[in-house]
């Protein structure tokens, strides 16, 4: 009786497991979509820009860098310059430009999933003792490569090197984010919690600014608008068939004018049109008078 209490106390904890790690990762994709949905409201840039400085401390002078290249999908170019002292008294340091080139295995993605690879990549940097990378140290991280410390000088130096398999490469294995967290023995809710803050502040930044209106058809103020239907809408028209246009007249693809009042004459598909100025010319090239018609124009 106790083995079988023991074994089904276990059951019960390995169930109870799952779910824990289940709601953070539906809980991160769910601020990965909102991310990506505050995009076009907010604006690309502050989107880049909110990122960019989230990840400033790790990523430096090149963080803009880094994020637009893992959102295109494109080969992102760092430069490290080095400065070595002479060798001789009152020589000249010499100083050397190394470039790194990181290009993303998993082409372009999501503002969501850059944010969560460069959390990722962080977590992983910092459980080795690196919190300002240098581009090879960030390239390991991101793409895959080896690391190498050394913890101490003189004598007693210490060497180690890391492997790493890179976020992206294993993202680009077809690997979930909750897979690749269970991996590299980290947990999502730190990411989430702070995609989660990254969110309010975007949506903070849409709310007070508030998104431009799209014009209407309804708000159209110079001329008529001709609709498929051959229904006039526009401010003049007031989205019914008689308009009182400002400017001109309204042209319908079922050929018909409407009462229309302008300066110029109202042309209908079938090639019949009433000008308020000028006679009225039909498809056939036949002129009917003076501008009688149904159109009535200012003048």
């Amino acid at each position: 009786m106790k083995t079988t209490a023991m074994v089904l106390s276990i059951g019960l904890l390995a169930a109870t497991a799952v779910p824990v790690h289940g709601q953070s990762t539906t809980d991160l994709n769910t601020q990965t979509t909102t991310m990506n949905n505050l995009a076009p409201s907010t604006g690309e840039s502050n989107v880049i820009g909110k990122i960019s400085g989230d990840f400033s401390s790790l990523l430096g002078a090149d963080a803009t860098a880094v994020v637009t290249g893992l959102r295109n999908g494109t080969p992102i170019t760092l430069k490290t310059t080095t400065t070595t002292p002479s060798t001789t008294t009152g020589g000249t340091p010499t100083t050397t430009t190394t470039t790194t080139v990181i290009t993303p295995p998993t082409g372009q993605m999501g503002y969501g999933n850059v944010y969560i690879s460069l959390a990722l990549a962080k977590q992983q940097l910092a459980a080795l003792g690196i919190t300002q990378p240098t581009a090879s140290q960030l390239q390991a991280a991101l793409t895959g490569g080896t690391i190498t410390q050394t913890s101490v000088t003189g004598t007693t130096a210490a060497t180690t090197t890391t492997t790493l398999d890179g976020i992206l490469t294993l993202r680009s294995q077809n690997m979930g984010w909750g897979q690749i967290a269970q991996k590299l023995g980290y947990k999502l809710g730190p990411v989430m919690s702070s995609m989660k803050s990254a969110n309010q502040h975007l949506a903070s930044q849409t709310t007070s600014t508030g998104a431009t209106p799209t014009p209407t058809a309804s708000q159209s103020n110079s001329s008529g608008i001709v609709s498929a239907g051959g229904q006039v809408q526009g401010n003049s028209a007031h989205g019914n068939s008689s308009a009182k246009g400002s400017s001109s007249g309204i042209v319908t693809a079922a050929g018909r004018g409407g009462n229309a009042y302008g300066r110029a004459g109202v042309v209908t598909g079938s090639g019949q049109s009433a000008g308020s100025s000028g006679g009225i010319v039909s498809g056939g090239g036949s002129s009917n008078g003076n501008g009688g018609g149904q159109a009535k124009g200012h003048k």
